[in-house]
């Protein structure tokens, strides 16, 4: 038996909101993020005097363990939820979507329209001929064992390290741990849900026409930047592209790409607050 996961039951990893004044922001992380990937960015533009809230999406966070249970529609329901709250009290609002959650804010974003986007490294496919087989994958093959195909080395110190961050309870030395760890599920309908939200934002993207900054890591080996070339050329609304040094963590600010990504994002604020945007 496995030790709970532990990796995102901080109160960092919980939904915050920072009050500032009429213009807001709502912050929408990726997946399997919390709202502290964006916590940085939301601290920034507070700074700059706007009111920023970092949902936390169901199944993610304390909750990971019951993600098969949530679905794409869940999510999209959420964010649309806390935008159309942030519509009745502030002006103007914005959303700002690393990733999935990019995926999310242009879906959102067409459903109830914003004032502006911000969308750090938006994702809507995988280069891998498994990402398009998915839906019919995930009927033949419900679950998967990652284990099974990528052997753990339980003296690795980078695996280790990786698994204390999620389970620190978890005994290397023990063989029923260690059994359990390679019998680990995950459901595959999990990843179809990510697909889904992925595949609806570039079917969405030209509905949107509201301002738009897009903000990409060259060096990203998840959303590549031809992939993301090919979503933002997609947008209906007037938009900016920026490209970064930087891999697709460009959210975090202890990479080396976040001075550029702050200024551009700031930069683009503050011309949404003069009808610049």
């Amino acid at each position: 038996m496995l030790p709970p996961i532990e990796a995102f039951s901080g109160e960092e990893h919980q939904p915050f909101t920072l009050t500032g004044g009429k213009p807001a922001a709502l912050f929408v992380h990726g997946f399997p993020g919390t709202p502290n990937d964006l916590r940085a960015l939301a601290e920034s533009l507070n700074g700059d005097g706007w009111t920023t809230h970092n949902l936390l999406l169901p199944g993610f966070g304390r909750d990971i363990e019951q993600m098969p249970k949530y679905t794409f529609k869940h999510w999209l329901a959420a964010v649309v939820s806390h935008l159309n709250d942030l519509k009745q009290r502030h002006s103007p609002v914005m959303l700002v979507g690393h990733s999935m959650g990019g995926a999310l804010s242009i879906n959102a974003a067409a459903v109830t329209g914003v004032d502006a986007l911000v969308l750090l490294a938006p994702f809507h496919k995988i280069n891998h001929v498994l990402w398009s087989a998915l839906p019919v994958v995930q009927t033949v093959i419900p679950q998967v064992k990652p284990f099974k195909l990528f052997k753990p080395d339980f003296n690795d110190p980078a695996f280790r390290d990786g698994v204390n961050k999620f389970m620190p309870g978890f005994n290397f030395d023990d063989p029923q741990q260690q059994a359990a760890v390679r019998e680990l599920v995950i459901p595959v309908r999990v990843f179809g849900q990510v697909r889904a939200a992925g595949a609806a934002a570039y079917a969405n993207a030209p509905k949107i026409s509201a301002p738009t900054v897009v903000i990409q890591g060259r060096q990203d080996p998840l959303v590549t930047i031809e992939n993301t070339r090919r979503l933002a050329a997609r947008l209906g609304g007037a938009s900016k592209w920026v490209e970064v040094d930087g891999v697709h963590e460009i959210n975090r600010a202890d990479h080396a790409s976040w001075p550029a990504v702050r200024e551009a994002v700031l930069a683009f604020a503050a011309s949404v607050l003069t009808g610049k945007g």
